[in-house]
């Protein structure tokens, strides 16, 4: 059966954590957006830091998932730990991870089961080559080229001791017009349901993971009709070390599945940062463990290895 894993020691990483707005932090004014691109670029350093976050969807006032979190993550050595609570169409369950050794290896709290993700050593060449290149800095130049008149729409409150408190929120009607044109698109692949390979093999069902890392896209409503963005909201904190310690974000998007029935989704992210460079993540030890090995073929299949 095809499955994607939530790794989430990389996908909670500083990186995706403060990454997941900048396309709306592009938003900003001219002294917001160079303060939040200064305390972004700072926090980007740290070797190591603590994470909290957490990510819920609504459709219609009702919470169709949530997840908590609680990370730890180095950047230097490339390691991880942390647990995390997801709650999907009315089923909790808990997770713990670790980033180590090319792995990352999670334990759901209803088994005794380690499951382990070996990370292909091509792709991570593959990584190494695209951060050596200078990619980020062009889409920066794209971006503050597309800030335009939509300067005026951020709030930015200096604290006396030197903290920041850097807020956007627009409405349809300032948003964009090509990202007004684009959404629909975007918003239906996105939850667009995916077919897995069927499987008759019970062993395989048993065994698999309880989370997949898109568990938010599947408990959306498939969108079809009528897509629009209502409302994008962004809050940053950035502390007197030019980093940021907390980040929030809302996207609130409406239109019609299809069968014609209207829903309003709403997705809010949040994380909170600190120890920053006094973070060590946890590591495990499998010795003694039973271990489940995931391994991918052309197919999307996996086979299990003890």
């Amino acid at each position: 059966m095809k499955k994607k894993w939530l790794v989430l020691g990389s996908a909670v990483g500083i990186s995706s954590i403060v990454m997941v707005t900048t396309g709306f932090s592009a938003l900003a004014s001219t002294s917001g957006y160079d303060a939040y691109k200064s305390a972004l670029k700072n926090t980007k350093t740290v070797q190591n830091v603590a994470v909290q976050a957490s990510a819920a969807l609504q459709d219609n006032g009702n919470v169709l998932a949530s997840a908590n979190g609680n990370f730890k993550v180095s950047l230097v050595t490339k390691t991880a730990s942390g647990s995390a609570d997801v709650s999907a169409n009315g089923t909790q369950q808990s997770l713990n991870f670790y980033k180590q050794n090319n792995q990352t290896v999670l334990k759901s709290n209803a088994s005794d089961v380690y499951f382990v993700n070996q990370e292909n050593e091509k792709k991570h060449k593959t990584e190494k080559k695209l951060n050596e290149t200078d990619i980020p800095q062009q889409v920066e130049t794209v971006i503050d080229a597309l800030v335009g008149n939509l300067k005026d729409y951020v709030a930015v409150d200096t604290k006396a001791d030197g903290s920041k408190e850097i807020a956007i929120q627009l409405d349809n009607a300032q948003i964009p017009t090509v990202v007004n044109a684009l959404a629909p698109i975007a918003i239906k692949e996105a939850t667009k349901a995916e077919k897995d390979g069927e499987t008759n093999d019970d062993t395989v069902k048993a065994n698999e993971l309880p989370f997949k890392e898109d568990f938010l896209k599947n408990a959306a409503p498939q969108l079809t009709q009528d897509i629009k963005i209502d409302k994008v909201s962004v809050k940053a904190t950035v502390n007197a070390n030019n980093y940021i310690s907390h980040q929030e974000a809302d996207l609130t998007v409406s239109g019609k599945d299809d069968s014609g029935t209207v829903h309003q989704v709403t997705l809010h992210l949040q994380a909170d940062l600190s120890g920053y460079n006094s973070t060590t993540p946890e590591t495990i030890d499998l010795t003694g463990k039973t271990v489940q090995t995931l391994k991918h073929d052309h197919q999307g299949k996996h086979g299990d290895n003890e």
